[in-house]
């Protein structure tokens, strides 16, 4: 049985809170959505998962979620994202 390591765990929280900052920024500020900082959070989680315990479906379900995390440049999105993310952190949670 894996557990998710500390790092892992650390990272991901941190994306759900800056994709909540982000979406919240772009609704009630009018402010845009901050790719660069998507951009680096993404390539984090990649240097992460390259070095986790995790099975090869895992690290598969994680990199294509970090793939889609470069690419959300708009409110719906990120949401989709933090969805996405949820469902990513319930099937880690369940091994």
């Amino acid at each position: 049985m894996y557990l998710m390591s500390n790092a892992l765990t650390e990272l991901l929280n941190e994306i759900n809170d800056e994709l909540a900052n982000q979406i919240s920024l772009a609704n009630n500020m009018n402010k845009k959505i901050d790719t660069r900082k998507l951009a680096h959070i993404s390539k984090t989680l990649n240097d992460v998962i390259r070095t986790s315990g995790l099975s090869d479906e895992n690290k598969s379900m994680l990199q294509k979620f970090s793939l889609t995390l470069q690419d959300s440049s708009t409110v719906k999105s990120l949401r989709y994202e933090k969805q996405d993310l949820e469902r990513v952190l319930s099937n880690l949670n369940d091994i």
